[in-house]
C-alpha cells in the first residue's frame, strides 16, 4: 500500500472556500442518533456478470460502469486515511462532482466501499449519502472512529492532512 506523504505539493489541496464551508457546517443539524458503523460489510460484485446483474437497493437501478470504477478506487483507501473527490477523479479522468454523485449512490457503505473516507479538496468533511445538512455527522463519526480528527468547522486537522492523505490508486 502506498500512502502519499506530501500533499502540500499535490494539486489536490487548497483553501478556496473555507469560510463558506465553515458557515455550511455551522448550519448543519446534528441528528439525535449518530450512525458511526464502520464494520458492516456488504457483498460486492466482483465479476462482470455479477456487476451487470446487480441492482442497487438504494436507487433500485443497476450500478453503472463508471460507478464501479469510482467504487473500485474508493475501496483502496486504507483505514485511518482519506482521499479526495479530486484525487479519485484525476485517477479516473473524470470530474470531482461525478465522483461525488457516484459515491452519494454507494450501496456498499461502509464496507467494502468506504465512501466516508473521501473529503473535499480543502479537507472539508463534505457530504455523505447525498446529504450535506445532517448526515455529515455520520461521516465525521465514522472517520473519527477510524482515527481522523476534525476542527470545529468540519475540516480535517492540519496535522493529519499530509500524513493521512492517500492518492496512489492502481
Amino acid at each position: 500500500m502506498k500512502v502519499a506523504t506530501t500533499p502540500a505539493r499535490s494539486p489536490h489541496f487548497g483553501n478556496t472556500r473555507r469560510s463558506s464551508r465553515s458557515q455550511q457546517y455551522a448550519k448543519a443539524v446534528v441528528p439525535d442518533i449518530i450512525d458511526d458503523d464502520i464494520e458492516t460489510t456488504h457483498t460486492y460484485p466482483e465479476t462482470t456478470a455479477d456487476r451487470a446483474s446487480f441492482v442497487s437497493p438504494k436507487s433500485k437501478r443497476r450500478v453503472t460502469e463508471f460507478q464501479y470504477r469510482v467504487y473500485d478506487a474508493c475501496r483502496q483507501v486504507p483505514l485511518g486515511h482519506y482521499s479526495t473527490y479530486k484525487a479519485i477523479s484525476d485517477h479516473l479522468g473524470s470530474g470531482p462532482r461525478a465522483v461525488g454523485n457516484a459515491l452519494a449512490k454507494n450501496p456498499f457503505c461502509p464496507l467494502p466501499i468506504p465512501c466516508h473516507r473521501i473529503l473535499t479538496t480543502d479537507c472539508y468533511i463534505g457530504g455523505f449519502s447525498g446529504d450535506t445538512k445532517s448526515k455529515i455527522f455520520f461521516k465525521k463519526a465514522k472517520l473519527e472512529k477510524e482515527g481522523l480528527a476534525f476542527d470545529e468547522s468540519g475540516f480535517l486537522n492540519e496535522s493529519m492532512q499530509q500524513s493521512r492523505f492517500f492518492s496512489e490508486f492502481k
